[in-house]
């Protein structure tokens, strides 16, 4: 198998499969290739693992990259659903209490476009372009939250976590009036209000794991200073 690896990873880095483009379908790469179907799907397991190649549901693997990826995101895609989940919660509750104290007009105008292309996602019912849409706008989010460094681990996590999200996207469902109240408590600067909808939107997917996924124990939300003042 390792030498199959090695033959698709050299195709991939020598742009033979450009970047965004689906790999052939599995009979016309086993021929190619001249391996069967078993060794064929554990290649591009490790390829997806690597970061190289993506699998998406119902529509092929395609090339997301043309060198793999860091180690974090190579971990961050092997880790199963329910563990990602709790680290994107601590993430994202983090970036929208960031966001709402530091968002600017630009930032803000960013967020609301990538909403109104999700909600046309929606309409149309393209869950590929309506997962795109969503991914960019909590990205957005991460950066109008000025911290460099955790924008970027955001970017990396939701990155490798793109195929995990496809599966998981469907059964979630689109939640479109918790997004719209989520920018809405950035916009008014409520640093209390983006965390409640943040873990809103979180607390829905996770319980939209398919069986056994969500049985991992919670840690219940998390709670900031904001958040404890309050109670006081």
């Amino acid at each position: 198998m390792d030498q199959v690896i090695q033959q698709l990873r050299e195709r991939i880095a020598a742009g033979q499969y450009r970047i965004g483009e689906r790999l052939p379908p599995e009979p016309e790469l086993m021929a190619q290739l001249g391996v069967g179907r078993s060794t064929l799907r554990e290649a591009v397991r490790a390829l997806a693992h690597a970061g190289l190649v993506e699998a998406r549901q119902g529509s092929g693997t395609y090339v997301r990259a043309l060198r793999e990826t860091d180690p974090l995101e190579a971990r961050v895609r092997q880790a199963e659903a329910a563990e990602a989940n709790e680290v994107r919660m601590l993430l994202e509750l983090e970036t929208a209490r960031l966001a709402a104290l530091r968002r600017d007009v630009d930032d803000l105008a960013q967020m609301r476009r990538h909403l109104e292309a999700r909600d046309a996602a929606q309409a149309d019912e393209d869950t590929e372009a309506l997962l795109d849409a969503d991914l960019a706008f909590h990205t957005a989010i991460a950066r109008a939250g000025k911290n460099a460094v955790l924008a970027g681990l955001y970017e990396t996590f939701a990155r490798a976590l793109r195929p995990t999200f496809n599966v998981v996207f469907p059964l979630a469902g689109s939640n479109a009036q918790l997004h719209w109240q989520l920018l809405a408590a950035i916009e008014a600067q409520d640093t209390a209000a983006a965390r409640r909808v943040t873990e809103a939107l979180l607390t829905h997917i996770r319980r939209s794991l398919p069986a056994g996924e969500d049985e991992r124990t919670h840690p219940g939300p998390v709670r900031s200073q904001d958040d404890m003042q309050q109670e006081q």
